[in-house]
Order: structure tokens, then C-alpha cells, then sequence
């Protein structure tokens, strides 16, 4: 009998869903790196500071998160295998800011999650970050050179990526290959339009559907206007 309602809390614990031992509060202020604005009563780690790896995963709802314009360029890194969520919230930086966020110096890899509305707007992502931004989201780079640095963005169709210092030539010869539309890779007039931002300076990048996928959804509204007027 012991060894049954051993097994139903162990299947029950396992249909729960898990919970970011890392949740952001904001009770105190934007700064992530102010430790009163976070609740880490989940998790073994007590601290989020700059440029050191965030051992745990990191959930950001309803919030608004600005980096702080410290003194050389600091990023909000997570340890290998961990994920940020940020689910309608914003993540930006302070005026004049060049930070960004990203995994550890040669680092596995790490993942960020755009959902609901979520507004990413760092200078750059470095170190292994997997970027994926739903439809509703969308991921604005501050930075020129190389804003996604050892990373990789995944869209999703409705969703949008821009560059503030990457023209739509800089951002073809140096990232169309770090991008992907659901799994598949980018490619410009078939899955993604590369317009230009911010004047002359940058680039913006649009999730679209595929012709095939278009195709179908212009039969499908068809058959349905013609359903309507029987």
C-alpha cells in the first residue's frame, strides 16, 4: 500500500507543472541586478549579478526589466542548460546602454523564451542563446558588429526581429544563417522580409508564410466566405 501512494505522489509531482525557482517581482526597482526585486524562495540561488551565470531558470511575467549602464559592457548571463521566459514583460536597457544578455564564456547553451506580447531589447545576446520569439513578441538589437554573437534566433510567423545598427545587407552577410522561421531556415521573400529600420542604419525582419502556407490560407478564407453567403 506504501509503496502505491509512493508512486501516485511521485506520477502526481510529475503531472504538476514546474515553476521557475527564479521569479521576477520588481518590488523595488528595473535593476535585474538588485536582488530585492526577485523572489528566490525556490531556488538554491540567492544572487543575480552581473556578468556571473544564473544557475537556475529565470521567469519574467508582467514585468519590466532595464539593464543598468554600468561601467564596461555586462550582460545578465544564465548557466548552461537554464531558461529565461519572459512572458508579457519587457527586458531593455538603461539610456545609453550596451549591454545585453547571454550564456557563459564557452557555454552549451542557453534559452530565452518571448511570449505574450514580450518586448527584448538588449544590445546583444553571446555565448550559445537560443532565442525563441512567438508571434505576439518581438526582439529589438542595439548593437552593429555582431549583436548575435554564437547564438541563434528562432521566429514564428507574425513575429518581429530588428537591427538599430545592422543594415539589411550587414544583417544577410552576417546572420540570415543564425535565423530560423519555425524550425526551418530563413530565407528572404519565401519565410522572412528583410526591410529597413531605424533610418538607413538598421534592418527589420518579419515572419511571413510560406507561398504553400499562404496558398492555404487563401483557400481556406475562400471556402469560408462562400459557406457564409449559402
Amino acid at each position: 500500500m506504501k509503496n502505491h501512494l509512493a508512486t501516485l505522489a511521485i506520477f502526481a509531482a510529475f503531472l504538476c507543472p514546474s515553476q521557475a525557482a527564479i521569479v521576477w517581482t520588481g518590488s523595488s526597482s528595473t535593476d535585474p541586478f538588485d536582488d530585492t526585486n526577485w523572489d528566490f524562495s525556490g531556488s538554491g540561488v540567492s544572487a543575480v549579478d552581473s556578468n556571473v551565470s544564473v544557475a537556475d531558470d529565470i521567469s519574467i511575467i508582467n514585468g519590466s526589466i532595464e539593464i543598468p549602464n554600468l561601467n564596461g559592457q555586462q550582460r545578465l548571463q544564465l548557466g548552461n542548460g537554464f531558461t529565461m521566459t519572459l512572458d508579457n514583460s519587457t527586458l531593455g536597457l538603461v539610456a545609453g546602454g550596451n549591454d545585453g544578455t547571454g550564456g557563459q564564456p564557452g557555454g552549451t547553451g542557453v534559452s530565452i523564451n518571448l511570449t505574450n506580447g514580450s518586448q527584448f531589447n538588449p544590445f546583444f545576446i553571446v555565448n550559445a542563446v537560443s532565442l525563441d520569439i512567438d508571434s505576439t513578441s518581438s526582439a529589438t538589437f542595439g548593437g552593429g558588429g555582431n549583436p548575435v554573437n554564437l547564438s541563434t534566433i528562432n521566429l514564428t510567423f507574425g513575429s518581429t526581429l530588428s537591427f538599430r545598427a545592422e543594415t539589411p545587407a550587414a544583417f544577410t552577410a552576417e546572420h540570415l544563417g543564425k535565423i530560423t522561421v519555425d524550425g526551418a531556415p530563413a530565407v528572404d521573400g519565401v519565410n522572412i522580409l528583410i526591410d529597413p529600420f531605424n533610418g538607413a542604419a538598421g534592418s527589420q525582419i518579419t515572419a511571413i508564410p510560406e507561398p504553400s502556407s499562404a496558398v492555404l490560407l487563401g483557400f481556406a478564407g475562400l471556402a469560408l466566405a462562400l459557406r457564409r453567403r449559402k
